[in-house]
């Protein structure tokens, strides 16, 4: 499912209440997932191309004969699938959760980073064939 219709295309199976932020800094693009409840061991992270996919599950808040008179907790399973805006480096991919939150840290791949181009005189220039 497309939760987005702009940018960068997030989709995802389970709970469609994603609170992500992403964004781009000259060297990274830095993912903020808020995923109350779930804990370390119960997230899988991968990268693949421009594609990050975060699978795992939320603790289980219901008990047995519990009647709800509202929920907005998530629970269950879960599959996220991010496009990425640039390529970034995936086996240098930092990722920590704390307080709930998950915050994936890419580094950008060499190619996409934003590069300044010294400009010469056109006497110094080298002659191109």
């Amino acid at each position: 499912m497309d939760l987005f219709n702009k940018g960068p295309g997030q989709s995802s199976t389970g709970s469609n209440r994603l609170l992500l932020d992403m964004y781009e800094t000259p060297t990274h693009v830095v993912v903020d997932l808020a995923l109350p409840g779930v804990k370390p061991e119960d997230l899988d992270v991968q990268v693949e191309g421009l594609t990050v996919t975060i699978r795992g599950h939320y603790t289980e808040h219901q008990d047995q004969g519990t009647r709800y008179w509202y929920k907005a907790l998530p629970d269950g399973e879960f599959l996220y699938r991010l496009t990425l805006p640039v390529k970034v480096a995936s086996d240098e991919v930092d990722a920590t959760l704390e307080s709930g939150l998950l915050h994936l840290y890419l580094p950008k791949a060499p190619e996409a980073r934003t590069r300044r181009i010294e400009i010469k005189r056109a006497g110094d220039s080298i002659a191109h064939d």
